[in-house]
């Protein structure tokens, strides 16, 4: 609930704010994508974080960010 609260206050205190596209050539046009992960990054139930970014003339079109349905197990062997 308190994530939900943040994004809806983000929202709210960003309703002005829009993404900027650059106009040009079809041949100028340039696709990125970056990605990120942590390795339990939640301290509370030791899931992991993943998340990427599709961005097309320096405009987010596209992303995604998702906690991992499972736990990750580092194994230590002696």
């Amino acid at each position: 609930m308190q994530a939900i609260k943040r994004v809806l206050r983000n929202v709210k205190g960003s309703v002005d704010l829009g993404i900027c596209y650059k106009r040009g050539a079809a041949s100028d046009e340039m696709l990125m994508a970056f990605s990120d992960s942590d390795y339990v990054g939640d301290q509370d139930d030791h899931r992991s974080t993943s998340g990427y970014v599709l961005m097309l003339n320096g405009g987010a079109v596209g992303w995604s960010l998702k906690k991992q349905p499972v736990v990750s197990l580092s194994i230590l062997e002696a």
